[in-house]
């Protein structure tokens, strides 16, 4: 542990000391394009700012250095060492905590974003009432708001909970089933990490409180049994570490791979015959959502079906939001045939992405 710190000790004295000595050293030649950026930086010191002053360098450095790559890379560990500052997409927070910017935008459009969100989920569940379906939403809180004590300012983390929680209550005005995740995660956190600190997704364990608050809200109590099992445990480089630095310089600021445990379910050949052969319905839950549910890496499929009993058909999509796998879903017709409910997994912090019930598939991403 000692070693370590050392380690970490030494790294963030020397990076400091590498990225001027390497604009210094390796780069003289492009001093009057520096000296022309930082000109135009404005001359009272009240209006400027570290993260103006870091933008700035950065530009320069990516389209003028050689090794350019490297250079981004230095620059934006030094500027988290320094000034606590990632690029636009990140807000720094304490500890190694990172959290996505999407997580802090449009607070003025919340109310408009959840009034039309409601609107149009209230659509997708007529268009599955009309064929006998049952929809649950399953709304996930923003990771600030479960980790709020992770930000410097946790004033957003009010607005982020304010927000899950109007959602949730204009929801249950339209009769619109809706799970309370946010309790189950905060439950679970007080034993094991929900969110991941580098990463927009949750963690296992998060996944695994969630599916059981879906249980317990729907009602549902199948007949199958599934155990589950361990699988090998992967390593994750956090979706958020790109907007500090790279993978070659994270691990030397305290931003490096994180480790899961996921784990599969499978049906239980020690329960009732019946289980074994399947039942009636083959996939009498379907799964809708992003990926939170459509990577294996957090299980969310695979602890849905321990919890209810019953087969999940996993319909989500990696990187396309939450609405357009729903509308894919809905457009295949064959796929609602022996489906009793759908579970819609739906992100909180998309109600205020403001193309996301009109964008093109690729508009939208996560």
């Amino acid at each position: 542990m000692q070693i370590h710190a050392r380690y970490n000790t030494a790294a963030r004295l020397l990076l400091p000391a590498m990225l001027f000595g390497y604009a210094l050293v390796a780069n003289v030649d492009i001093r009057h394009q520096l000296a022309g950026a930082l000109s135009k930086l404005p001359a009272n010191l009240d209006q400027l700012s570290h993260g103006l002053i870091g933008t700035t360098l950065e530009t320069v450095y990516k389209s003028e250095l050689p090794h350019r790559e490297f250079a981004v890379e230095l620059v934006g560990a030094a500027r988290y060492i320094l000034f606590g500052e990632g690029r636009r997409g990140v807000v720094v927070g304490k500890k190694g905590w990172l959290f996505s910017g999407e997580e802090f935008r449009g607070a003025a459009n919340a109310d408009t974003g959840i009034e039309t969100g409601v609107r149009e989920i209230s659509k997708v569940a007529d268009s599955l009432r009309s064929h006998g379906i049952r929809l649950i939403i399953v709304p996930l809180p923003a990771k600030s708001d479960i980790y709020r004590e992770n930000l410097a300012d946790d004033r957003y983390a009010s607005i982020a909970e304010h927000r899950y929680l109007d959602f949730v209550h204009s929801l249950s005005l339209a009769k619109i089933d809706a799970v309370d995740t946010r309790g189950a995660l905060l439950a679970a956190k007080t034993s094991e990490p929900v969110f991941l600190k580098t990463d927009t997704h949750w963690t296992p364990a998060g996944a695994k409180a969630v599916a059981g608050a879906v249980a317990a809200f729907s009602g549902i109590a199948g007949q199958s049994h599934f155990a589950l099992k361990d699988e090998p445990e992967r390593t994750v480089e956090g979706d958020l570490v790109k907007f500090v630095t790279g993978e070659r310089l994270a691990p030397s600021i305290g931003l490096g791979h994180e480790v899961v445990a996921p784990q599969t379910a499978s049906r239980d050949e020690a329960g009732p015959l019946t289980d074994i052969l399947g039942e009636s319905d083959r996939f009498p839950v379907a799964l809708v959502g992003t990926s939170y549910s459509a990577n294996d890496t957090w299980s969310f499929s695979s602890y849905l079906e321990a919890a209810l009993g019953v087969d999940v058909l996993n319909v989500a999509e990696v990187g396309r939001g939450p609405v357009v796998p729903m509308r894919n879903f809905l457009a295949a017709n064959s796929q609602l045939e022996g489906q009793s409910t759908v579970l819609w997994e739906f992100p909180v912090r998309y109600l205020t992405e403001p193309r996301l019930w009109d964008a093109p598939a690729s508009a939208v991403r996560e």
